[in-house]
């Protein structure tokens, strides 16, 4: 009785499959399409007929019918999903970005930060000191960048815009936010400490800065620090450790008071967990009495001396520094570094103030206009340049800026600080010569074209691309 039943079980087993098999070719349709029925009912075969030739007949009509269906009702064509894209990234597609450490601190991905300011979120508020506050920002996409650089910050006081940098101070290595620690001095930054909370909104423009950690070298890193000049070193002492752990590093840092030393915890365990790392800190304002800071005591008093550089940094002639702090101590600083021998290549200094950088550019300038007009014309000469995107052109001279020219002819490109530092105004030069006098833009801004319109004088005819 096994063996009657056995070859029409089997063969009904093959006309169910063949059966879903038709199902599932037909898609949405599923077991309601007319060209699915049939393929069931033919499952019921093998028992209302059972005859060897039957059973023969019914399986190949079957796959005859399988023929007839493809032909007749071909499935319907699959739908290709795209792969998933976070909203931040979707975003930055949307917003087709421009080029600024993925794997490295600092290399500029190929879809870097989109130009110009762009809001971002903060995401929370330190305390450091009395006068330091760390603002914890959301890291836009793209915003790669060398531990050292800044971000110029815009504001938006008293109806007027306002733009001062401020050192990056979080590792690249972090890569879901970064930090900038600013100093209560000022309008700008006096604002940014009553007004920035968790969940508030900030503008910030593309990092920049040439001042960063000397990587790709197996000497010993001195960092030396005065007061605030500590954010870009934290920076580059945070990135040391994350990515550059056999590298001896030694900060130096230089503070007035025990209650002025930001981020002291933190270095107190970068110093306990990390053997390759030293931190000395030095305070240089005398304690009046032991009874009303005995705190102080505790520390070093006295400002970086040569003593404190032996101390601290036995191979000082085969060690890399990089300072940062008052322009009276980075002169000391440089002096002292160069009686004991150190080479001077070795040194790397920033000190870092949007002023004092507006006051560089602007000496030049007026260095240059004192002397004459730049090298390739004369201060009379004129020049002829055109405006791609607006479609209009104007005469310049060499006393003329890009940004000037443009505004006098009515073409609108964004500005902000007009002192080549905020980058608000970077745009391509697509053809012609100029002279770009800032050291804002990295290399590679520089060799794709760009220039800032509001410290560049043209020398020949041009085109911008604005």
């Amino acid at each position: 009785m096994l063996s009657d039943t056995a070859l029409p079980a089997s063969l009904t087993a093959a006309h169910l499959a063949l059966a879903m098999l038709r199902r599932h070719r037909a898609g949405s349709r599923g077991a309601f399409s007319p060209f699915v029925l049939p393929s069931f009912l033919f499952a019921a075969l093998p028992w209302l007929w059972p005859t060897p030739l039957a059973l023969a007949g019914g399986v190949i009509a079957h796959l005859a019918w399988m023929a007839i269906c493809e032909v007749m009702a071909p499935p319907p064509p699959r739908k290709t999903q795209a792969p998933a894209v976070p909203p931040a990234r979707a975003n930055a597609s949307a917003n087709a970005p421009a080029p600024g450490a993925a794997p490295r601190a600092g290399t500029r991905a190929a879809s870097g930060p989109k130009p110009g300011f762009q809001i971002t979120t903060v995401l929370n508020v330190l305390d450091e000191t009395s006068d330091i506050k760390t603002l914890r920002l959301a890291r836009p996409e793209g915003f790669d960048f060398l531990p050292g650089q800044f971000v110029p910050v815009r504001l938006h006081i008293d109806g007027k815009p306002h733009v001062r940098c401020y050192s990056i101070s979080s590792s690249p290595d972090t890569r879901g936010y970064l930090e900038i620690s600013v100093r209560r001095q000022g309008l700008v930054s006096g604002t940014l400490h009553a007004t920035m909370r968790a969940g508030a909104t900030l503008s910030i423009n593309r990092p920049a800065g040439h001042f960063v950690y000397p990587g790709g070298d197996d000497r010993p890193i001195a960092l030396i620090a005065g007061g605030i000049g500590i954010t870009p070193l934290l920076s580059m002492l945070r990135h040391a450790v994350a990515s550059d752990p056999t590298r001896p590093v030694t900060l130096l840092y230089s503070a007035r008071r025990e209650h002025d030393i930001a981020f002291l915890s933190e270095l107190r365990v970068m110093a306990e967990r990390h053997p390759q790392v030293k931190v000395a800190i030095t305070l240089t304002q005398p304690v009046p009495t032991p009874q009303a800071a005995s705190d102080d005591l505790r520390w070093r008093t006295g400002r970086i001396d040569t003593e404190f550089l032996r101390q601290y940094v036995p191979s000082l002639q085969h060690t890399v520094f990089a300072m940062c702090g008052p322009g009276p101590m980075l002169a000391e600083m440089t002096r002292l570094l160069g009686e004991l021998g150190v080479p001077a290549p070795q040194v790397r200094f920033e000190q870092f103030e949007t002023a004092v950088a507006a006051s560089l550019v602007n000496q030049a300038v007026e260095a240059t206009t004192a002397e004459g007009a730049p090298t390739s014309g004369t201060a009379s000469q004129s020049y002829r340049v055109t405006f791609a995107e607006s479609g209009r052109s104007a005469t310049t001279t060499a006393s003329m800026t890009l940004l000037e020219a443009a505004e006098a002819e009515g073409v609108v490109i964004p500005s902000s600080c007009r002192s080549g530092v905020c980058q608000a105004c970077r745009t391509r030069l697509k053809g012609g010569q100029a002279d770009c006098r800032s050291d804002v833009l990295d290399p590679d801004d520089r060799e794709a074209g760009f220039v800032l319109p509001c410290v560049t004088w043209a020398t020949s005819d041009c085109e911008l691309e604005a």
